[in-house]
């Protein structure tokens, strides 16, 4: 069984618009991030500029605005990534940040999701516009 297809993921994309995407964006996505120093099961944040947050039990406006303020979360929208051999999904990146903690669950270790741009249907994905999320919060690259 592949996450989108988790009974929880069904329910959620039922509730909201949303793309489900092929396994090549995903496959992009790990590539830009293989590129990347690792530590043994995730990038490497000490030799990356980064910000980290703690997700609140209920996210607000004030985490959305923490979140925006990062090269991710300028973008209207966020593939949220599983791993780079199932397909992702595309939704609007508050819808995303606000549901991360439900997105990600049942999918263990640290996972990664960028920005998106979709101008007149065509999808432009942003690889070094990412964010990680783990149990302890979220992860996002900066600019220096």
């Amino acid at each position: 069984m592949t996450y989108t297809e988790h009974q929880h993921i069904k329910e959620w994309l039922a509730q909201h618009e949303h793309e489900i995407l092929s396994t090549e964006y995903s496959k992009t996505l790990e590539s830009f991030l293989d590129s990347l120093p690792w530590d043994p099961s995730r990038v490497q944040w000490s030799n990356i500029p980064h910000i980290s947050l703690q997700v609140p039990e209920v996210p607000g406006d004030d985490f959305l605005h923490e979140c925006r303020n990062t090269p991710m979360g300028v973008h209207e929208f966020t593939m949220i990534m599983y791993n780079g051999s199932e397909s992702a999904i595309l939704c609007r990146s508050e819808e995303a940040l606000m549901d991360i903690d439900l997105l990600y669950f049942r999918a263990p270790g640290p996972r990664y999701f960028c920005g998106v741009d979709k101008i007149d249907g065509k999808i432009t994905l942003h690889a070094q516009d990412f964010g990680e999320y783990d149990i302890s919060g979220l992860t996002f690259r900066i600019e220096e």
